[in-house]
């Protein structure tokens, strides 16, 4: 539902009613410019963010551990070659010519 600023100034109470189950869309000039929505709906968004930035930075620290080690298969790899240039060997699937 969208409802305009001055409207929700007028009926606060039943928008705050209707927030409760579902997100409710404030406009200014059509435009929307904020949404309310639950105390609950509000707690549940905030907890999912705060975990997937902490999966994330946990990610991210794992890997600086434990860096991706992708050259199997290659044996002509070391340090002076790029990954770049290793996958660019030629494909033994392709059609010769």
């Amino acid at each position: 539902m969208s409802i305009s600023i001055a409207q929700s100034r007028q009926q606060l109470s039943a928008l705050i009613d209707s927030a409760q189950s579902t997100p409710q869309v404030i406009t200014k000039r059509n435009t929307p410019v904020a949404v309310l929505v639950s105390a609950d709906y509000f707690k549940r968004t905030q907890l999912t963010a705060h975990t997937a930035g902490s999966y994330y930075s946990t990610l991210i620290a794992l890997r600086n551990t434990y860096p991706p080690v992708d050259n199997v298969g290659i044996p002509s790899l070391n340090e002076s070659t790029s990954r770049a240039t290793a996958w660019s060997r030629t494909n033994s699937f392709a059609d010769s010519e």
